[in-house]
């Protein structure tokens, strides 16, 4: 068991990291970025739980989630956030404390939009209830620059830094391209912030 602040950054990044490699192990792929994100959820609830006794969840409904912390749910909540799930949702006695979403961040992402579009989903959620929110990322190399360059660029545009990673790991079979897995609890300063006042701890 853990303390009601504790930070499982590094833990999401631990157990994402073997995740990929352990779905490389048991599918073939050659590359380690077609893993699936669901893949990732259920493995990292599962290190979750068994190291924290956590329950976790698997792309959690936002509405269920709202519903759990005594939130209302009408019309606007429901055309808001009806379509939306938490690729992992973390409790603690019945009670969900925290979101996780997670994201494969190669060539299709290459400035971290998505990613920021995750966090200003679970936004939507959090400033309604201040459950925490983390994120998880498969960070790989990309053409012309490699992981750490573009963590720096991604950082930027969330307005924030990821506190947890892994090492860096070779991409499977043959591959000359390298993978690091970020992670990072992140906080919005104000409902009012603007899309840079995330605050990463």
């Amino acid at each position: 068991m853990t303390s009601e602040n504790a930070d499982y950054s590094q833990n999401i990044a631990n157990y994402g990291a073997a995740a990929v490699k352990k779905y490389r192990d048991i599918s073939g792929i050659r590359n380690d970025n077609e893993i699936p994100e669901i893949f990732l959820g259920g493995q990292i609830a599962i290190g979750l739980h068994d190291e924290f006794r956590l329950q976790c969840h698997v792309e959690r409904p936002y509405l269920t989630i709202l519903k759990e912390l005594g939130g209302r749910i009408d019309d606007e909540v429901i055309s808001s956030m009806g379509g939306l799930r938490s690729d992992v949702a973390l409790y603690r006695e019945g009670r969900p404390f925290a979101l996780v979403e997670l994201k494969i961040c190669d060539e299709r992402d290459a400035r971290g939009g998505k990613v920021l579009a995750d966090l200003e989903k679970m936004r939507r959620l959090s400033v309604r209830t201040q459950i925490d929110t983390y994120l998880g990322i498969l960070l790989t190399d990309i053409s012309r620059k490699e992981c750490a360059d573009r963590r720096s660029i991604i950082e930027k545009t969330l307005g924030a830094n990821f506190s947890a990673h892994s090492s860096l790991e070779l991409a499977g079979y043959g591959a000359d391209w390298k993978w690091q897995f970020l992670a990072g609890r992140f906080r919005k300063e104000s409902a009012e912030s603007s899309s840079f006042g995330w605050k990463a701890e």
